[in-house]
């Protein structure tokens, strides 16, 4: 038993990711792991009923009420928004609003290129060689296609996602706010609480106002013009946790209420679409908030499991397609005969072994050591060291 502890000791210290600014705030990577649930289990969803008509011709299994509540995965990307939206705004608020340190905008960006881009780069060039090598498809042809997503341009130069890696078009929009943010986190500098919730506040509503008045679609329904709401959204949390909450919520059970309602209701937003275009980001800004100060809520998205998940939830979003198609051709026959909607729970299931299994993987290998910061140095004096190595006698001889 004691050999299993220190077991599970060492895996969850290995899986657990490390934050650059030393600062976890468990609540938020358990929210990513609700953010990428609701997007594997959108894609899931796609796959099975691309892939049903093959096997069980003339049934509908979009009918199934499952079916109808995995759609409802596609907001998924949304909440993705939102925290990164706070998770940047948090140390210009802190900034700000309290006296800490002030940010330095070129480690801000030196950051951003050394923890995200070496497992988005690999990934890319491991798709474009399986499309080409696999799949068949011409290099050529192909190579537009990767070069613009190299430069995360392809959503603006071809106006839909990237043909060599299609989750790409949500990481195009990040690059854009990320450029955008050292501008916005003016808005902190607003003195008065009320009237600086209020400018953030209407800063949201004129951005959906001129949704509605423009009508996105193309180029513009993938940029940032169509979703910084809800980085503003983000934005306005870290407001009230920084300067309200003191970067120490307090819990209570009426904010487990609005958990228990509001989680529910996310599938009524594929219904009441036109409505849902102004009052999601309110109702995302409630969730976020009982996220933190919902007693309940707060302890289960701060649970180890959550959290571990959601923490690798950048390598699950880059490959997950990938496991699904893989892992579903050996999958998807177990499990017929049942209800519709117990079919895709079992596929849920085993398929998301698969994930968590490959992309757990993927994620100590590729992304965790691109979390220290450190990581160019250490790499660099690995390299040195590779290629001038010290000699034996010299070594003794500094030794005697």
């Amino acid at each position: 038993m004691r050999r299993i502890a220190i077991a599970r000791k060492w895996l969850v210290a290995r899986l657990s990711r490390e934050t650059s600014s030393g600062r976890f705030v468990p609540e938020m990577d358990g929210l990513r792991f609700v953010a990428i649930a609701m997007v594997v289990c959108f894609h899931l969803n796609g796959y099975l009923a691309a892939k049903w008509p093959l096997h069980h011709p003339g049934t509908l299994p979009q009918s199934s009420w499952l079916a109808q509540t995995a759609l409802a995965g596609f907001r998924g990307v949304e909440l993705f928004f939102v925290i990164s939206g706070f998770i940047l705004a948090l140390p210009f608020a802190a900034h700000r609003l309290t006296g800490a340190p002030q940010p330095s905008l070129r480690k801000y960006y030196l950051r951003r290129l050394t923890r995200l881009e070496p497992p988005y780069f690999v990934t890319l060039f491991v798709l474009f060689a399986l499309a080409v090598l696999v799949q068949g498809r011409s290099a050529s042809d192909q190579l537009p296609h990767l070069g613009a997503s190299l430069l995360y341009l392809h959503n603006l130069i071809y106006g839909s996602a990237s043909s060599v890696i299609g989750v790409a078009w949500s990481l195009e929009i990040e690059v854009q706010f990320y450029l955008l943010v050292p501008l916005l986190t003016v808005l902190f500098a607003i003195p008065g609480r009320g009237l600086r919730r209020a400018a953030l506040a209407g800063l949201i509503l004129s951005t959906i106002s001129m949704q509605s008045i423009l009508q996105p679609n193309g180029r513009v329904s993938l940029s940032i013009l169509a979703y910084l709401q809800f980085f503003l959204t983000g934005f306005l949390l870290a407001d009230f946790f920084v300067a309200s909450w003191k970067q120490a919520p307090t819990t209570t059970f009426y904010w487990d209420i609005v958990s228990v309602i509001g989680w529910p209701l996310l599938g009524l937003t594929l219904r009441y679409d036109s409505l849902a275009h102004w009052l999601f980001p309110i109702f995302l800004f409630a969730l976020y908030c009982a996220a933190f100060r919902g007693r309940l809520t707060s302890r289960l998205l701060s649970h180890r499991s959550a959290t571990i998940i959601g923490g690798m939830c950048y390598s699950i979003y880059l490959i997950h397609y990938e496991v699904i198609s893989f892992a579903g051709r050996f999958l998807m026959r177990l499990g017929d005969g049942y209800p519709v909607w117990a079919y895709f729970l079992i596929q849920l299931t085993l398929i998301g072994v698969a994930i968590v299994c490959t992309c757990g993987l993927y994620f100590l290998v590729l992304e965790r050591p691109c979390m220290r910061r450190d990581w160019p140095q250490r790499l660099r004096n690995r390299w040195r060291e590779w290629m001038n190595p010290a000699e034996p006698a010299v070594e003794m001889s500094a030794v005697q």
